[in-house]
């Protein structure tokens, strides 16, 4: 399935397909297409979809869709921009 190879792109092996992710985890939306195009079937429209409908939410694309990352799960070092919140006081 497509969606399984590219979290593996985006979490673990993004110099298998020749992309390179920032130090939050982005990769270039036309990269990663190109990319994943050798040995799967995508286009910028399925990408949409994937991130779209992983019932996971592996995905998330950046306001104006030119960039995409995971959303955890990755081996290597990235800083995902999580929100620190306080615990609730009561579970």
């Amino acid at each position: 399935m497509v969606s399984k190879y590219i979290s593996l792109i985006l979490r673990h092996r993004p110099e298998k397909i020749g992309i390179k992710l920032d130090e939050h985890g982005w990769a270039d939306v036309d990269g990663l297409i190109e990319g994943v195009a050798y040995t799967h079937d995508l286009s910028r429209m399925l990408l949409a979809e994937i991130v779209a409908y992983d019932d996971e939410q592996r995905f998330t694309f950046n306001v104006d869709n030119t960039k995409i990352r995971a959303n955890q799960g990755h081996l290597i070092m990235v800083d995902v921009e999580l929100v620190k919140t306080r615990p609730l006081d009561i579970l």
